[in-house]
C-alpha cells in the first residue's frame, strides 16, 4: 500500500486552502495531515524565497501510487508551485511521495549517489525505512522528518 504524501511549505494560511482544494481534485481525499509546524527552526534554506516565517505540514492522501508514478506527480507538482508563485518566487512549495509499509520516499529533481533515478530528471530519496514498528533515519534524512518519524509511523 504505497499512498500519496505530500509535504506542504507556505509562508502563510492565505494560499493553503486554495492548494489543499486543487491537490484533492488532482489526488483525492486527504486522508491524514499533520499539524503545521515552523520549518525554520530546522533550516533557513527557503527564506530568501518564501521569507522569515514559513509552516509546514505533511497530507497523505488516499490515492495509491507506484515509484513510477512520481515522475509525473512532479511535475504536475511543479505547475501547482508556479501556478501560486508570484514575481518567480514560491508562495508554497510542495514536496511529493510516497509512504508504504516499509518506506517514506520523496521525489526530487536534485540527482545524488543515495537517490535512484527514475527518470526525465526525477530521483527518488528514501528518507526513512520502516521496520517493526520503527522508523530508521539515514544520514541524509531531513532534521524535520527524524523528528516526526514517529507521525509517519502511526501511520502504518
Amino acid at each position: 500500500m504505497d499512498r500519496l504524501l505530500i509535504a506542504v511549505m507556505y509562508p502563510d494560511e492565505e494560499n493553503l486552502d486554495k492548494v489543499k482544494s486543487d491537490l484533492v481534485k488532482e489526488y483525492g481525499l486527504i486522508i491524514k495531515e499533520s499539524e503545521p509546524y515552523d520549518f525554520t527552526t530546522f533550516t533557513s534554506y527557503y527564506e530568501p524565497e518564501m521569507g522569515a516565517k514559513i509552516l509546514k505540514r505533511f497530507l497523505i492522501f488516499e490515492k495509491k501510487i507506484s515509484k513510477n508514478d512520481m515522475i509525473e506527480i512532479k511535475k504536475k507538482i511543479t505547475e501547482f508551485e508556479k501556478k501560486y508563485s508570484v514575481d518567480g518566487k514560491r508562495t508554497i512549495n510542495l514536496d511529493p511521495g510516497y509512504i508504504s509499509s516499509t518506506e517514506l520516499v520523496l521525489a526530487t529533481c536534485k540527482g545524488k549517489g543515495f537517490k535512484e533515478k527514475l527518470g526525465d530528471k526525477v530521483w527518488a530519496h528514501k528518507v526513512l525505512e520502516f521496520k517493526d514498528g520503527e522508523a530508521i533515519a539515514f544520514y541524509h534524512t531531513f532534521a524535520d522528518y527524524k523528528k516526526f518519524k514517529d507521525w509517519f509511523v502511526d501511520f502504518q
